[in-house]
């Protein structure tokens, strides 16, 4: 009997080439549905950013405006809103009110109230303004202490706000000449500047609503609608 020694098996060149081309074109495939996924994702992300980031500052705004205090005893102040502009004519309002904090802090010279202040500056990147809040605790200090200051957006073009008297919107509110009371409601604007590439007289993404004050004690017999 004869034994015949068996060749060894292995692929030809032709068939690695034939499995590098499907690797290939398998992997271009996939790198271009990827592109598009991720590419689509930026997209969305851009459209929902400027919503995302209105929608959180006027939050904000809402949460003390709300609860915005009487201007009358120890620890309550002033509530006034001054109607501004900018340099290039966009609105550019301050606000300054005593509203009636989440918790009361176990620390001296902090009480349940404190004074908050709204406002736009000069964005230091030269985008638009930025939107700070301000806000003071320490309303009993006997010394008088820096506010901490917080930025709620970036991007502003303009941020305005009226009150409502019970008849009419005023664009100013200053509680020592009426009477120390406060306005039924504030109506808030906010408008970001548009986006890179976009002329500059296109407007922006812009986003208003209506807070109710309620510790106004002013009344009404018209019915207005109010933000949710």
């Amino acid at each position: 009997m004869s034994s015949r020694r068996g060749q060894p098996a292995g692929f030809t060149l032709l068939e690695l080439l034939v499995a590098t081309g499907i690797t290939a074109v398998l992997a271009g495939s996939l790198y271009a549905t990827l592109h598009i996924a991720f590419r689509a994702r930026r997209s969305a992300l851009a459209a929902v950013e400027p919503v995302r980031k209105t929608e959180l500052a006027l939050e904000l705004v809402r949460a003390d405006i709300e609860t915005a205090v009487v201007p009358r005893g120890i620890l309550a102040g002033e509530f006034l809103g001054k109607d501004a502009t900018d340099g290039a004519g966009h609105a550019s309002d301050t606000l300054v009110l005593h509203c009636v904090a989440d918790a009361a802090l176990d620390k001296q010279g902090i009480g349940d109230i404190r004074m908050v202040e709204f406002g736009c500056r000069a964005d230091e990147n030269g985008q638009g303004m930025v939107l700070y809040r301000r806000v003071t605790v320490h309303l009993l200090a006997t010394r008088v202490e820096q506010p901490a200051e917080e930025v709620l957006c970036r991007g502003v073009r303009a941020f305005g706000l009226r009150y409502f008297d019970g008849m009419d919107w005023l664009d100013n509110w200053d509680s020592a000449l009426q009477d120390n009371n406060l306005p039924i409601a504030a109506e808030v604007t906010l408008e970001l500047m548009p986006e890179d590439g976009m002329g500059a007289d296109v407007p922006g993404h812009r986003a208003s609503r209506v807070f109710r004050i309620a510790c106004s004690t002013l009344t009404t017999g018209l019915q207005i609608e109010m933000t949710p």
